[in-house]
């Protein structure tokens, strides 16, 4: 709030400012803003800086927004495990980490953690007047329960179908679509944060690249095979910063001694400027 200026015909100036004070002055008086770890005050009146909300990776909020209306605690860092977590272990799997290539072991994961947790914070979200990251968790949290329906085979998907490359071929249609929705939420990260918007982009590389190793199938298992390890490296990355954004998310001073600083991007919107007519001051 500091760095924002009145937009005005009267003349503005800055007095040197106090670490934690900014004075301005103009010809229609004095505001002085002094802010604290919780509060901003904006000369005689104060606000919880809950009430500013700007693009911060920790809520999972691509750009400026007004502050929710319910207060409810941050479901984020819950559904960035529930998602960075899943997509670690398998991950793992598909580089063939310590000789493990069965993900048959990811169905009690994908199904309760990825999809189950992921849909409550999806919903929280939603809640929480945050569209962007009530579509994303919950879009993933339906992908992973598809996902494990055909890894387990559970109402008979997988044998239903009469080859292993159809079966192949239909995973990367499914993989497509996502990679087709992840590339749109990256798009949508433009103007939020540097980790936020790397994380999305190795979403939808990794899901891109998944896409790929399952439509190669059919033609060269091992054009298949180079791609599939591929993604595991990708979304071992991707894991990695969601890991960052739930120690971001729930870092703070009275818990952490290091609380990370939030890396806005060059366009991030950080406030809206009031701009008074120039006829009516």
């Amino acid at each position: 709030m500091s760095e924002s200026k009145l937009s005005s015909t009267n003349e503005e100036y800055h007095i040197s400012p106090h670490p934690n004070h900014d004075f301005i002055a103009s010809s229609q008086g004095i505001c002085r803003v002094l802010t604290s770890d919780t509060h901003v005050q904006l000369g005689g009146m104060t606000f919880h800086k809950d009430e500013f909300m700007r693009a911060f990776e920790g809520y999972l909020n691509p750009g400026f927004s007004k502050a929710p209306t319910h207060k409810f605690g941050n479901p984020v860092p819950m559904g960035v495990a529930s998602f960075c977590i899943p997509v670690f272990i398998m991950s793992l799997v598909n580089l063939n980490a310590r000789g493990v290539s069965n993900g048959q072991g990811m169905f009690g994961i994908a199904l309760f953690y990825a999809g189950l947790i992921e849909l409550v914070a999806g919903m929280w979200c939603i809640a929480l007047e945050n569209a962007w990251a009530g579509t994303l968790l919950s879009s993933f949290a339906g992908f992973w329960f598809s996902y494990s329906m055909i890894i387990v085979d559970v109402f008979g998907i997988s044998s239903s179908y009469s080859s292993t490359g159809e079966l192949s071929n239909f995973v990367g249609f499914l993989l497509l679509a996502f990679s087709i929705f992840s590339t749109i939420m990256w798009i949508l990260t433009f103007r939020s944060t540097w980790v936020l918007c790397t994380m999305m982009f190795f979403v939808a590389l990794t899901h891109t690249t998944l896409c790929a190793s399952k439509l190669a199938y059919s033609a060269s298992v091992v054009a298949a095979d180079h791609l599939t390890k591929a993604a595991g490296v990708f979304g071992i990355i991707t894991s990695c910063f969601g890991f960052y954004i739930i120690y971001e998310g729930l870092a703070t001073n009275e818990n952490a001694l290091f609380v990370p600083p939030v890396l806005l991007m060059p366009s991030t919107v950080t406030g809206r400027e009031k701009v008074v007519d120039d006829e009516h001051p």
